[in-house]
């Protein structure tokens, strides 16, 4: 009778087990999930997006300020950064129907330039507007750490991203890096960039 006891508790005590382990196992598998705002992005060269003749490697500043138009005009974009519509978000949320889908939209700015026709075939560049990449990376923890499985709709090809690195620094942030062309107004011409990006969490 005591074998038939000891055997019945290494039962129960093996099946605790296994479901602790499994509950580690998703926590560690969704602890990624969230939302997350941009909290910089620099780049390695010094650069003027926003035609004010000022230099500088804060990109995410550019982005922000007033852009002068090829006519002096004085325009906001508006970008904001910690405005909602503006986080990254990691899947699976509340909202997936597929609870097991892990995706990952970075939500990054980026120039939309467009030209001026000038007469003589002169052209001036002008900046219509900043949009935002709207990725759907699919992704999986490994270690702890965040990895690219894939991108199922080309994302990378469609937005000339390349060298793309993402790196999860701790559990409430995570950075991405990849070389990316942007128009420097000073220059007049686009030119490589190295951009360094931080996310930080805000809830989900």
């Amino acid at each position: 009778m005591k074998k038939l006891y000891l055997q019945i508790i290494l039962f129960v005590l093996t099946v605790l087990s296994f479901s602790c382990s499994k509950n580690e196992d998703e926590i560690e598998l969704n602890d990624f999930k969230g939302f997350y705002q941009i909290s910089s992005i620099t780049s390695n060269v010094k650069i003027d997006l926003n035609n004010d003749g000022l230099k500088t490697t804060d990109y995410l500043q550019e982005i922000k300020s007033n852009y002068i138009s090829y006519n002096g005009e004085i325009i906001n974009y508006g970008y904001n950064n910690e405005l909602n519509y503006n986080f990254a978000e990691a899947q699976p949320s509340e909202y997936n129907v597929n609870k097991n889908t892990q995706f990952l939209d970075i939500k990054f700015p980026i120039q939309r330039i467009d030209s001026v026709f000038q007469g003589n075939d002169n052209f001036v560049k002008m900046n219509m507007e900043y949009s935002k990449i709207g990725s759907s990376f699919i992704y999986k923890l490994s270690n702890n750490n965040v990895k690219i499985e894939s991108d199922p709709f080309n994302q990378f090809e469609y937005y000339n991203i390349n060298n793309f690195v993402i790196n999860r620094i701790n559990k409430e942030k995570f950075e991405i890096f990849f070389d990316f062309k942007v128009y420097d107004f000073t220059e007049n011409k686009w030119i490589e960039t190295k951009l360094t990006a931080k996310y930080i969490k805000i809830g989900e």
